[in-house]
């Protein structure tokens, strides 16, 4: 049985890892760490402060997750983007998110209804570009992380909501950018709106619907407004 000391020593290091995982998933959500971007662990080292072990289980963890791809002799590189993962993704996420609402809406209790309320005002404050530069506004990104999750949250299912997570987060880097190189005029907040409504009435299929269109929407924008402009969608 482990001494207490080494105990210590791997909490010590999954603390570490977490840490590490959380702020290398942000930055390659954000595309701070663009698309296709090797992973060089002497780098990562300087850059969050934490050494080899901790990033090592951090990268395997994003790797799992699918945002991360380790290669065979050549390491770790964040994982590409293509419209071929894009269509993959969003089909993913849709099959999933949808069923997520089919079991959390007839569940939903007061304070489901308060949390998806609230959730939405707090969306509604801001703006998802950072003006003027037109940048990711990354406190939008993170109520709208909130706003979708509270539409789910009343799934009786753990694996689920683990595998939404999953999928949300792989189709972020995406909406992010469709939001930084997009210039298709779209209305936000009305299409959040008009899910939270039906929502509340409990009207699975029209929620449903509306999700799904929700998120097709983005996939278009990607694929044939900004795909165009960017290379890491040619073949």
């Amino acid at each position: 049985m482990p001494s207490g000391s080494r105990l210590q020593k791997t909490e010590s290091l999954r603390t570490l890892s977490a840490a590490a995982a959380t702020r290398l998933r942000a930055d390659i959500l954000s595309c701070a760490l663009p698309p296709g971007e090797r992973l060089r662990l002497d780098a990562l080292k300087t850059q969050y402060g934490v050494g080899y072990s901790p990033l090592r289980e951090a990268l395997v963890q994003l790797a799992a997750e699918g945002l991360v791809e380790l290669e065979e002799q050549r390491g770790f590189r964040v994982a590409p983007v293509s419209a071929d993962d894009l269509t993959d993704v969003t089909r993913t996420r849709i099959s999933i998110e949808t069923l997520a609402l089919r079991e959390a809406l007839p569940a939903g209790d007061d304070a489901w209804e308060a949390s998806v309320v609230q959730s939405f005002h707090l969306l509604s404050r801001i703006d998802p570009v950072e003006a003027p530069r037109r940048g990711v506004n990354v406190e939008w990104s993170k109520r709208h992380r909130e706003f979708h999750y509270a539409l789910v949250a009343a799934c009786k299912s753990p694996l689920l909501k683990r595998f939404w997570a999953q999928a949300y987060d792989r189709a972020e880097r995406y909406r992010r950018l469709a939001v930084t190189y997009g210039s298709k005029p779209r209305d936000n907040l009305k299409e959040h709106e008009k899910l939270m409504k039906v929502a509340l009435d409990r009207d699975v299929e029209k929620a449903c619907t509306l999700c799904s269109e929700h998120i097709m929407k983005t996939h278009r924008i990607i694929l044939y407004d900004i795909g165009k402009k960017l290379s890491i969608f040619r073949s």
